[in-house]
C-alpha cells in the first residue's frame, strides 16, 4: 500500500484508487497491482489527493469500482493522465439496483476518457467483451508458504456476509446443523438476526472477532451465486483448508476439484452437508489438485494484470544480501589540500551500519599519506582501495562493485557534507525508499549559495518532473542511491568527463520513491581546476550521443514525456556545452570541432531544434535579435553550413548565445 503522505515523491506507471471495500479484496489489489491508494468518500480526501497525485509522477491512474468523489478529483486535477477503471462485482449482482447504476457510472466514465474497464468476474466480462473496451481480470492474494494447518475441533467456517440475502449463509448453517453434532459452525462477530436463528434452530457454534481465525478450520464454505471473490476462496486453500463454493468460474477448468469443492445448487441443504462430509474424507486429495490448480493460477492472474496495465511486470534481477546500510565512496586524486576535511565531515556525519570506502585513483601527491591515517584511526569505519589513475567514472564503478552497502553516496574528497546529511536520511533508508537526495550549498572563492535540486516551477505541477529537470539532477554526490537501482538497470557510468550525466538520468527514470530533503546538505567547492570546470571539448559530444542510445534502451522506464526529457536533458548542454563553445575556439580546431559535432550528434541536435518545446521557448523570446540569429542559425546547421555561418559571425562580432535560464525560463 503505497503511503498515505505527501513526505515522498512518487515515480510509478501507475496508481490503484481505492474505495473502502472488505480486508480480503483490498489485500488482493495490493497484493496484485502493488501502487494502491485508499480514498475515503470525503471532501477533505479530495483534496488529499488532488495535490498528492498533481505532485507526484504516475502516468496512468485506475479507479476501483465507483464513488461519487472520483468525478471530482478527475475534475480538479492540473493534468489529464491515462485513466483506466475496475469494476468488482459480478454480473449476477447487476440485479440490484444501486450496483447496476455504480456499474453504468464507471461505464460512462471510461468512455468519456477512453479508457479500459478491468472486471473481475468472467460471465460479465463474456457479456461485455464484444461491445465494450474490457478486460478480464484475475486477482492474486500473498500464499502463506508450507501452510499445513492441523485443526483438533470439527470446525466449520462461514466465509459468506450473513448480512447479504444473496448469499448462502442460513443454508450453510442449516447444512452443518445436519451433520455431526460434533461438528460445529464458526462465525465472525455474529448479527442479532444470526444469534436468533442459532438459538431457534439450535445450531452448535463458535464465535471469533478477529476475521483472520475464522480461516482457521477443518473446512470453510464460501457458497454463493451473486458474488465472485476469489481471493476468498484462495485464501483459504492456501492455508491447507478445502473451501467449498458456489459455481463461480474458478475451477471450471479443472474437473477433479471442481466436482469435489463446486455447489451446483443451494436449494437442498442435505446437499450442502453431503458436500462438506466428502470434502472433509478427501482433504488430502483436494490440496494436492489444489497446488496444480495454484501454478496456473499465480501465471494467469500476471498475465491479465500486464495485458489490463499494457506494461510486463519487472523481474527483479538483485536479490543479493548486503552486508550494510550504507557505503560512502569518496574518489580521491591529488586532492591532498581538501581531503582532511572532507574526510572529518563524513565521519562527523556517520551513522549506524556504514562503511566509508576510499579508492585512490593514482594520486601522486601526499593523498595517500593522509588516507593511511585516517584508516589507521578509524580501522572499523574506512575501507581503502588503491588503483592506477583511471578516472572518475572508473573509481565510481569500482564504488558500485565493492561496495558492501544496501546504499551508496558518493562524496567527492575535495567537498564536504552537513553533520545532519546521513542522520535526517536513514529514516528513509530504513524504509526502503530508492532514492534520498538534498540541495547543494554552493562555495566559490568568493561567496557561497545554496543551489536547490529541484526546480520549484514544478513543485505545484510534478515534484518528480522538478528533481528530473534541474540543471544538477545528474551528480551523483547530493544523492544516497540504492545499489539495486544500478544493478537492475546493468548500468555502469562511462569513464570520461561528466560520467554522472551518463547514468543518473536512468537512475532517476527507474527510481519509484524518493525523499527530497531541502536543505544544503552537500557542500560543492568550485575551483578552478576542478573537472567539471574544465572545457568540455569533444566529451559532452560523446556523452550525449551515449545518454541517447540510453533512452532508447532503458525507454520503458520513462513515465514523462519523452520530448520533454530530451528537452530538458539535451537542449541547454548542446547551446552552453557544444554551440557556444565554437564561438571562443581557434579557428584551426573549429572544422574538426563541427564535423566531430555532425557525424556524433546531428540527428539528436536536430531532434531538439525541431523539439516543439524548443520551438515554443525560441518563438516566445522578446529578444527579436536573439531569436532570429537563432533561427538563421539553426536553418544553417540543418543544411550543413555551420562552420560558416560561425565563422562569419565571428568575423564581425556579432553574434548571440543561448543560456541554461533562457532555455528553462525565456528571456
Amino acid at each position: 500500500m503505497i503511503e498515505k503522505s505527501l513526505d515522498l515523491i512518487y515515480n510509478k506507471k501507475y496508481l490503484v484508487i481505492v474505495p473502502f471495500m472488505s480486508k480480503e479484496l483490498l489485500e488482493a489489489f495490493n497484493y496484485t497491482f502493488k501502487n494502491v491508494i485508499l480514498m475515503n468518500n470525503n471532501l477533505d480526501d479530495v483534496d488529499f489527493m488532488r495535490e498528492f497525485i498533481n505532485r507526484n509522477n504516475f502516468k496512468k491512474l485506475i479507479f476501483v469500482d465507483y464513488q461519487v468523489e472520483y468525478v471530482q478529483l478527475i475534475d480538479s486535477l492540473q493534468k489529464e493522465p491515462e485513466m483506466d477503471f475496475i469494476f468488482t462485482k459480478s454480473l449476477g449482482s447487476l440485479t440490484d439496483r444501486f450496483i447496476y447504476d455504480i456499474f453504468l457510472q464507471i461505464r460512462e466514465l471510461a468512455k468519456k476518457y477512453e479508457g479500459t474497464i478491468g472486471l473481475l468476474d468472467r460471465g460479465l466480462y463474456e457479456t461485455l467483451k464484444k461491445k465494450d473496451k474490457v478486460k478480464y481480470l484475475l486477482l492474486d492474494v500473498e500464499k502463506e508458504e508450507n501452510a499445513k494447518l492441523e485443526v483438533e475441533e470439527k470446525t466449520v467456517g462461514l466465509l459468506n456476509n450473513q448480512e447479504d440475502p444473496k448469499h448462502s449463509f442460513y443454508n450453510e448453517l442449516s447444512a452443518i446443523k445436519l451433520l455431526d453434532d460434533e461438528i460445529k459452525a464458526k462465525i465472525y462477530n455474529p448479527s442479532k438476526t444470526t444469534k436468533k436463528f442459532l438459538r431457534t434452530f439450535n445450531v452448535n457454534y463458535e464465535t471469533v472477532s478477529n476475521s483472520n481465525d475464522l480461516y482457521d478450520n477443518k473446512i470453510n464454505l464460501y457458497i454463493n451465486f451473486a458474488a465472485n471473490n476469489k481471493t476468498v476462496f484462495l485464501k483459504s486453500m492456501d492455508k491447507g483448508i478445502p473451501c467449498l463454493i458456489g459455481n463461480m468460474e474458478i475451477l471450471d477448468d479443472y474437473k477433479c476439484l471442481k466436482e469435489m469443492l463446486v455447489v451446483k445448487s443451494d436449494d437442498s441443504i442435505d446437499y450442502i452437508a453431503l458436500k462438506i462430509k466428502e470434502a472433509l474424507k478427501n482433504r488430502d486429495k483436494i490440496l494436492k489438485e489444489y497446488l496444480k490448480f495454484r501454478k496456473d493460477y499465480v501465471k494467469k492472474s500476471k498475465e491479465s494484470v500486464e495485458e489490463f496495465l499494457g506494461l510486463r511486470e519487472e523481474t527483479k534481477k538483485s536479490d543479493n544480501k548486503d552486508e550494510l546500510l550504507m557505503t560512502v565512496v569518496v574518489p580521491v586524486y591529488n586532492t591532498e589540500k581538501y581531503l582532511a576535511k572532507s574526510l572529518d565531515s563524513i565521519i562527523n556525519a556517520s551513522v549506524k551500519d556504514m562503511e566509508i570506502l576510499v579508492i585512490n585513483d593514482g594520486s601522486t601527491d601526499n593523498s595517500e599519506k593522509i588516507i593511511l591515517e585516517y584508516l589507521e584511526k578509524y580501522k572499523d569505519l574506512i575501507r581503502y582501495i588503491k588503483q592506477e589513475n583511471h578516472g572518475l567514472g572508473n573509481v565510481r564503478n569500482v564504488g558500485l562493485k565493492e561496495a558492501k552497502g544496501k546504499y551508496i553516496a558518493s562524496i567527492d574528497s575535495d567537498d564536504t557534507i552537513n553533520i545532519d546529511f546521513f542522520t535526517k536520511a536513514l529514516p528513509y533508508l530504513e524504509k526502503d525508499v530508492d532514492i534520498v537526495m538534498c540541495d547543494w550549498l554552493t562555495v566559490t572563492d568568493d561567496n557561497k549559495y545554496e543551489t536547490a535540486a529541484i526546480d520549484y516551477v514544478f513543485n505545484d505541477i510534478n515534484r518528480y518532473e522538478g528533481l528530473l529537470y534541474t540543471t544538477i539532477m545528474p551528480s551523483t554526490c547530493n544523492k544516497i542511491i540504492k545499489k539495486s537501482l544500478y544493478q537492475d538497470l546493468a548500468i555502469t557510468y562511462i569513464e570520461d568527463k561528466f560520467e554522472d550525466l551518463s547514468t543518473n538520468p536512468f537512475i532517476m527514470l527507474k527510481a519509484e520513491t524518493i525523499k527530497y530533503i531541502n536543505k544544503p546538505y552537500y557542500e560543492y567547492y568550485i575551483r578552478s581546476n576542478s573537472i567539471n570546470r574544465t572545457k568540455p571539448g569533444f566529451s559532452m559530444i560523446d556523452i550525449l550521443k551515449k545518454v541517447s542510445e540510453r533512452l532508447e534502451k532503458y525507454e520503458d522506464y520513462l513515465n514523462v514525456s519523452k520530448d520533454k526529457f530530451k528537452y530538458y536533458t539535451y537542449s541547454w548542454r548542446i547551446e552552453d556545452y557544444i554551440i557556444n563553445q565554437l564561438y571562443t575556439v581557434s579557428d584551426e580546431f573549429i572544422d574538426e570541432y563541427v564535423n566531430y559535432i555532425y557525424k556524433n550528434l546531428k540527428d539528436i541536435v536536430l531532434d531538439i531544434f525541431n523539439n516543439d518545446l524548443y520551438k515554443q521557448r525560441i518563438e516566445s523570446l522578446h529578444d527579436q535579435d536573439l531569436k532570429n540569429y537563432i533561427i538563421k542559425r539553426n536553418k544553417a546547421f540543418e543544411k550543413g553550413d555551420l562552420v560558416k555561418f560561425i565563422k562569419k559571425a565571428r568575423k564581425s562580432d556579432n553574434y548571440h548565445k543561448l543560456t541554461p535560464p533562457i532555455i528553462y525560463y525565456g528571456d
